[in-house]
């Protein structure tokens, strides 16, 4: 049976940001099969466009700890990072979710057997929530990714 982890990141929604990076290793290929987006700020009429993009090359972010939802697993192996100062670099055309919401609802996203988005098993690698597009005023979202690896 696969490990399972959370990943829990409060980040201000800005435009053309990535909020929360999923690296994998050489060694295992990361897969998110739950998503939530919500915010905890004053309900308004704030639209987003969330996408999950695989990227080659990871960029700079906070560091962020994956949780193990069985506290019998080991420190997770993929890395992980929220609020990018620089950009992963990802791959043209390889959009692989798009979600869009209010910030008044809490939007969530959760995968069908064997359609889990899978990062590859190559170092450096992964998959990027990135917020595209955010109508009104920025507010801080929080974002929980469950995967297994």
């Amino acid at each position: 049976m696969a490990r399972r982890y959370s990943l829990v990141a409060s980040v201000t929604n800005t435009a053309s940001v990535t909020q929360v990076v999923l690296t994998s290793t050489a060694a295992i290929r990361p897969q998110i099969y739950d998503l939530l987006i919500g915010s905890a700020a004053a309900p308004a009429d704030n639209a987003a466009n969330y996408q999950i993009k695989r990227f080659t090359a990871a960029g700079t972010t906070t560091s962020l700890t994956p949780q193990a939802i069985d506290n019998a697993d080991p420190a997770a192996t993929a890395t992980s990072g929220y609020n990018a100062s620089v950009e992963p670099t990802y791959t043209a055309n390889a959009l692989l979710l798009s979600i869009s919401c209010n910030q008044r609802t809490t939007a969530r996203w959760l995968a069908r057997d064997r359609s889990e988005l899978i990062a590859p098993a190559t170092a450096a690698n992964g998959l990027g929530l990135f917020s595209a597009t955010v109508g009104g005023s920025a507010v801080a979202q929080t974002y929980t990714i469950l995967y297994e690896e």
